[in-house]
C-alpha cells in the first residue's frame, strides 16, 4: 500500500476525504488582546480589515457575518485575512514536507533512520537521507486596529478603522455607537484636566481643553461627511458627482452655519432642526473658537472677532472651558442622531 501525502490525524486533525483530497482543521491564534483579524474580500471594499473578539456577539449557529464597512455578507469563515491564509498554507506545507520525506524513503527503500546499504560483489553503496529541522511557522501578523466598540444589539466586541457603520456579527447599523465611542475618549481626557492642571500647570491644562475642542470639531466634520456620502451613495449618485459635492463643500463642515446651508440645499435636511436657538448659538460659539486655536496659537484675531461677532479683545487668548466642550459633545450627538434618523428613516437598528 502506497504512503499518503498526508498522515491522518496529527496536529491538524487531517482526514482523507477523497482521492488526493484532505481536510485539515487549523486553529487561528488570536492577537495579544484576544482578537482575531477579519477581512472583507469584496474588490471595492476599503479598508476591509477589522477584528472581532471570539466568545462575544453571536456565539452559536452563526450562518452569516458582515463587513462593517460595506455590509457584504458571507459565511463567517469566508472573512479570513490574507495572513491567516498564509499561516494555514504554511502549516499544510509543513505537513506535506513530512509526507514527501516518507515517500522518498519508500521509493528508495530506506529504513526508519533514512539509510540503506546496497552491496553486491566488489561494489557497496550506502544511501542516506538527511532530514532538516521541522520548519517554524510564524503566527499571523495582525494589524493594529484601535477603534474598539461593543455592539449594543448582539454584544460583539469588535475593532475597526475609522467610523464603520455595521456590526460584523448581526449586521445592524451601529454607526452612532462608534461616534459615541470616539467622544468617550474626549470625555476621558476632559475628566483628567484638573489632575493635569495640578501636576503640570495651567497652560498644559488649557492646551488639553483646546485639543479636546479641536478633536470635537474634527469628529463633527468627519461624521457629517460620512453621513452625507452614505446618503448620496444610497441615492445612487454617480461617484464623480459625489466627489464634486465634497470638493464644493471643502472644509465647510467645520463651520456650523455653512454645514447647515449645505445639508439644507443639497440633502434637504434641516441640520439643526432638533436644536433650540440657545443650543445652536452655544455650539456655534464653541466651534468658532477652533480657528484661533488651530491657526493662531489661541490668540484672538480679527477673523475670529468678525466670524463670532465677539466683543473680546484682539490679541488676547481665547478661553475654552471643560463644560463648554462637554456641552458641544452632547449637542453634536443630538445633531447626529437627528440627521441619521432623517436621512435613513428605514434604519431602525434592524438590518435593512
Amino acid at each position: 500500500m502506497s504512503r499518503s501525502l498526508f498522515k491522518e490525524g496529527g496536529e491538524l486533525n487531517t482526514t482523507r476525504v477523497g482521492p488526493d483530497r484532505y481536510e485539515m482543521k487549523v486553529t487561528i491564534p488570536s492577537d495579544t488582546d484576544g482578537r482575531l483579524g477579519r477581512e472583507c474580500h469584496e474588490p471595492d471594499c476599503s479598508p476591509a480589515y477589522f477584528k472581532v473578539t471570539p466568545g462575544t456577539g453571536i456565539v452559536g449557529g452563526q450562518e452569516v457575518a458582515y463587513c462593517p464597512y460595506c455590509r457584504h455578507q458571507d459565511e463567517p469563515s469566508k472573512f479570513f485575512s490574507s495572513e491567516q491564509l498564509r499561516y494555514a498554507k504554511d502549516l499544510a506545507l509543513r505537513e506535506a514536507r513530512e509526507g514527501i520525506t516518507g515517500m522518498i524513503k519508500d521509493a528508495f527503500g530506506l529504513d526508519s533512520s533514512g539509510r540503506r546499504k546496497l552491496a553486491g560483489g566488489f561494489i557497496s553503496i550506502d544511501m542516506s537521507l538527511k532530514e532538516g529541522h521541522k520548519p517554524h511557522v510564524s503566527r499571523p501578523f495582525e494589524e493594529d486596529v484601535r477603534r474598539d466598540v461593543i455592539c449594543p444589539h448582539c454584544g460583539l466586541d469588535q475593532s475597526v478603522y475609522g467610523l464603520a457603520t455595521w456590526c460584523a456579527d448581526c449586521g445592524k447599523d451601529i454607526f452612532l455607537t462608534h461616534v459615541e465611542a470616539e467622544f468617550a475618549v474626549i470625555r476621558s481626557m476632559l475628566s483628567d484636566v484638573d489632575r493635569r492642571r495640578e501636576q503640570f500647570g495651567g497652560r498644559i491644562a488649557a492646551r488639553d481643553i483646546e485639543n479636546c475642542l479641536e478633536d470635537t470639531v474634527s469628529i463633527f466634520e468627519a461624521v457629517l461627511r460620512l453621513l452625507a456620502r452614505r446618503k448620496l451613495l444610497k441615492a445612487e449618485v454617480v461617484a464623480e458627482d459625489v466627489e464634486k459635492f465634497f470638493r464644493k463643500a471643502s472644509n465647510a463642515f467645520q463651520n456650523l452655519k455653512r454645514s447647515a446651508e449645505i445639508f439644507e440645499q443639497e440633502l434637504g435636511i434641516a441640520l439643526l432642526g432638533c436644536l433650540s436657538e440657545e443650543e445652536s448659538l452655544q455650539l456655534s460659539c464653541a466651534f468658532d473658537k477652533r480657528h484661533p486655536i488651530t491657526h493662531n496659537l489661541g490668540v484672538i484675531d480679527r477673523k475670529y472677532m468678525e466670524r463670532a461677532r465677539s466683543a473680546e479683545d484682539e490679541g488676547k487668548e481665547v478661553l475654552v472651558s471643560v463644560d463648554e466642550v462637554s456641552t458641544a459633545i452632547t449637542t453634536s450627538m443630538k445633531v447626529f442622531g437627528w440627521v441619521h434618523s432623517s436621512l435613513f428613516q428605514d434604519v431602525t437598528g434592524l438590518a435593512p
